[in-house]
């Protein structure tokens, strides 16, 4: 009865450890997330960088799973490369090493009860009697005292259990045994920190050696990449790509770790590290450090094979959205921009389709910045617009989703100003899509003034992208207001100068009745599509204040 008394307590020790770290997760989240999301965003150019804020941020947040998180989300939104990316998991794997030298300095050194319950008692008031980051303070603390509470009932188990149990049998198994065990449970459990903990209990009762617990450890560190791959299975490309790293990576370096057994402990007897349960953090640190410095070197390397692998082709129309998340604002919201400008883009090579011949590429800069590939030239113009259309649905139903998220003042005026710029901007595409039949019908007529009105519209038509392409886009905002003004202004005379040829030729009878509302629409319709083209790229490359204020310009609605 008591055996089974003390199993229960390991279990719920267990339970509680695991149900404090994730507590001690949502605070940390909630507490610090937006400024480690900006260090991992701003401090990774470099791959001792990354691997430094991989480790730090691990550390800090005590979860390598939130860390990996911002990772997939910042290379989804192309914000990140996969080489720095990498360097950021392997210096993660490094930071979850931080747990077992806490928990071993705090945990087994101290009266856990005397330690745990004014925790729990303290951080529970403040959690339930305040709010906002107050309260998450509160719920910190409470589940640091949880944590502790968990890891008592786990030490008290275990050292009864090996009072009554005999455990000789355990010296019989060999370490690959106790290898197999620490991947088992961590796939389990879902947490190589709570299979840390165990083998410390373990060791600290003497249940284990510490060959033994080293080898449950390096079992720990494989365990996680099973979480990684069955999260990755559904996933887009760039997930499955870190994925497969976080394995290789896990892979070799536990084999590694394995095999040097016997050497790298020797190694911590020869730091003058003598306590048992140090030992084990000790190890545990030295051998992730040992992969870190390992892999870094070839991080280049590594990222080119990675790059090569997952190529399966999307029957989605968004290039950057695919692999980003909603969860990670800082990192969706730059992949709506950069989708957004893959739609303008697109919507400027549509638009000029929409003549035959196609009109000229204008020399000079894009509007908006895009590098990506355009539709095959055989492509149809129907076609084109109907992809257009799926790439606005895909991109507002990510904004949605990014909606429902906590977002600050300056990130939810960015979003609005986007989504704008997506329906200015396929509304341009369906203004030309409307009248494509007139500007065919007006290139077969056989009424020489028809043909006239077309080639007076191409022109017309190629000088706008030529203006365009002129604008100097990094010339700040200000002179940018000016230019899209002046824009503005322009397609207004060209509109009016062409209304009043029209009236003119309707005057001197030079164009049939049946023709006279086909081109008085075709000449509206045109101002509409440049009009709504000058405000998708305003309300891309303006603030969001300048591009309110172009919306009260007149000729702008």
């Amino acid at each position: 009865m008591t055996s089974n008394l003390d199993l229960w307590q390991l279990l719920g020790g267990v339970g509680l450890f695991l149900f404090a770290m994730s507590q001690i997760e949502t605070a940390l989240k909630a507490l610090a997330g937006r400024a480690f999301r900006k260090m991992l965003h701003r401090y990774t150019d470099h791959p001792l960088q990354s691997a430094a804020a991989g480790t730090v941020s691990t550390a800090m947040l005590q979860s390598s799973s939130l860390v990996g998180l911002m990772v997939l989300a910042f290379v989804g939104a192309g914000i990140m490369s996969l080489e720095n990316a990498l360097g950021v998991i392997f210096g993660a794997n490094l930071g979850t090493t931080f747990t077992g030298w806490i928990v071993t300095l705090f945990g087994f050194k101290l009266d856990l009860g005397l330690a745990a319950l004014p925790l729990v008692g303290i951080g529970a008031l403040v959690l339930v009697g305040t709010r906002g980051k107050l309260a998450e303070g509160g719920r910190f603390v409470a589940a640091t005292g949880l944590l502790l509470m968990g890891l008592g009932f786990m030490k008290d188990s275990v050292a009864v259990i090996a009072t009554q149990v005999d455990i000789t049998a355990l010296t019989d198994l060999a370490l690959w045994q106790f290898l197999l065990f620490g991947v088992i449970l961590t796939a389990i459990i879902q947490s190589s920190s709570a299979t840390i903990m165990i083998a410390l209990t373990a060791l600290h009762a003497e249940v284990i050696s510490l060959p033994a617990a080293a080898a449950v450890a390096i079992g720990a560190d494989l365990g996680t990449t099973t979480t990684i791959i069955i999260g990755a299975l559904p996933g887009p490309s760039a997930k499955k790509r870190v994925a497969l790293a976080h394995v290789i990576f896990n892979l070799t370096n536990d084999t590694l770790a394995f095999l040097l057994l016997a050497p790298l402990l020797g190694l911590v007897a020869w730091l003058g590290i003598r306590d048992p349960m140090f030992s084990l953090v000790a190890f545990h640190s030295i051998f992730n450090l040992a992969g870190v410095i390992l892999f870094l070197p070839l991080l280049h390397i590594f990222a080119r094979f990675l790059n090569g692998r997952f190529q399966k082709e999307s029957s989605r129309e968004s290039q950057h959205l695919l692999e980003a998340t909603p969860e990670i604002p800082d990192a969706a919201i730059p992949a709506i921009e950069k989708e957004t400008g893959h739609l303008i883009a697109r919507v400027i090579n549509q638009n000029r389709r929409a003549f035959s011949p196609p009109l000229p590429t204008p020399p000079g800069a894009s509007p908006v910045p895009f590098n990506g590939p355009m539709p095959a030239e055989s492509q149809s113009f129907d076609d084109l617009y109907r992809s257009s259309k799926r790439l606005e649905g895909e991109i507002v139903a990510f904004a949605v989703r990014l909606q429902a998220r906590p977002l600050e003042h300056k990130e939810s005026a960015r979003l609005n100003q986007l989504l704008s710029a997506v329906r200015f901007a396929v509304h341009s595409a369906k203004s030309l899509r409307d009248i494509r039949h007139n500007l065919m019908e007006f290139e077969d007529s056989p009424q020489a003034q028809l043909n006239a009105f077309l080639e007076h519209l191409r022109s017309v038509m190629t000088s706008f992208y030529a203006e365009l392409y002129s604008v100097p886009y990094q010339g700040g905002t200000d002179t940018l207001f000016r230019d899209f003004a002046e824009l503005l202004e322009r397609v207004h005379a060209w509109h009016d100068q062409l209304h009043r040829e029209i009236i003119h030729d309707i005057s001197k009878d030079r164009v049939d009745e049946a023709e006279i509302s086909s081109l008085l629409n075709v000449n509206r319709e045109l101002l509409n599509s440049n009009i709504s083209l000058i405000m998708a790229i305003k309300d891309y490359h303006l603030e969001a204040a300048q591009s309110e204020a172009f919306r009260q310009l007149p000729g702008a609605a």
